[in-house]
């Protein structure tokens, strides 16, 4: 028994080469070369079919590879499988986890790709690219290998959302009005351009915002391909919505003016303001002072009247 493994050192996931000891009606007893014999389930004796009676498909002596599905040490209880184990728990899925995996079936809604998780991952249509696509046919096809990113995985409603763009360096909650960011032009339509800023999606400049001048067409003044800088206007994180502006923003710059032409103060002018302040700490302080002396007067006139009245 000192060559047996015990059953503290078996973990899920471990394969095993089986040989069926004994049939049951709830299962099988299997020698896994383990301390105690293991227990195929009924429910694990065909994957994928319904077995009725063990007996009818197992008989002492089969040989065949198990995997070990659940350890319960302290009870010597080894549960085995003969389904292979998917390579990643649900626990392993983790938002922004970057995978490679093989799709296995194209919809017209998106393909299912599998990524040696406990189900296949849902890449949908509008999440195999950064642009608008007409089909899922036309961007994959089934046993297209492919590298996805992980952006859901729910255990409990048994799904496992996947993407084919990779995520963005700005998540929606970074981006407010007002920032400036440095972008590429990806796209000109007659009404503006398509500027990546590296959100999950594009902002749009308005042909009414690429200039602070009459603007003809969005080609006048910038390319597809050119770095600009753009400031944010207006986000709308529920319908994935960034508007952007290449126009100088006069006020921004007025009051940046105003405060680079403030004149700085000699040494003479610090110093009669510090003065100043000293003075006027002093005097808060006398009158605050007057006024407590005050209160103890009117206390002690009043405390001698009330005498006066009583004798």
């Amino acid at each position: 028994m000192s060559d047996r493994i015990s059953i503290s050192s078996i973990k899920p996931k471990m394969k095993f080469n089986g040989t069926v000891t004994k049939v049951e009606l709830a299962g099988a007893r299997v020698d896994i070369g383990a301390e105690r014999d293991a227990l195929l389930h009924i429910s694990e004796v065909q994957p994928g079919k319904i077995t009725t009676r063990v007996a009818d498909v197992l008989k002492e002596g089969d040989t065949f590879p198990v995997w070990a599905k659940q350890v319960i040490p302290d009870k010597g209880i080894v549960l085995l499988t003969r389904v292979e184990p998917p390579p990643l728990d649900w626990s392993d899925l983790q938002r922004g986890m970057k995978l490679t995996g093989k799709v296995v079936k194209v919809e017209d809604f998106g393909a299912f790709v599998d990524i040696g998780a406990p189900k296949d991952g849902l890449v949908p249509v509008g999440m195999m690219a950064r642009t608008r696509i007409n089909k899922p046919s036309d961007v994959v096809k089934e046993g297209d290998e492919i590298t996805v990113w992980v952006t859901k995985a729910s255990k409990k409603e048994n799904r496992i959302g996947l993407s084919m763009v990779e995520p963005p360096e700005l998540d929606w909650n970074d981006i407010r009005p007002g920032q400036i960011f440095t972008g590429k032009v990806t796209r000109l339509e007659r009404f503006g351009a398509f500027v990546d800023i590296g959100a999950e999606r594009e902002g749009m400049v308005h042909v009414s915002e690429l200039a602070n001048g009459y603007i003809g067409q969005p080609s006048d003044v910038v390319s597809v391909g050119e770095e600009v800088e753009v400031r944010v206007l207006e986000v709308n994180a529920k319908k994935k919505q960034i508007k952007l502006s290449m126009k100088t923003d006069y006020a921004a710059e007025q009051a940046e003016a105003e405060a680079d032409d403030t004149p700085a103060l000699t040494p003479m002018q610090v110093a009669f303001q510090a003065a100043q302040q000293q003075t006027q700490g002093a005097a808060a302080s006398t009158r605050s002072k007057t006024a407590i002396d005050r209160k103890e007067h009117e206390d002690i006139f009043a405390r001698t009247i009330q005498q006066h009245q009583q004798q």
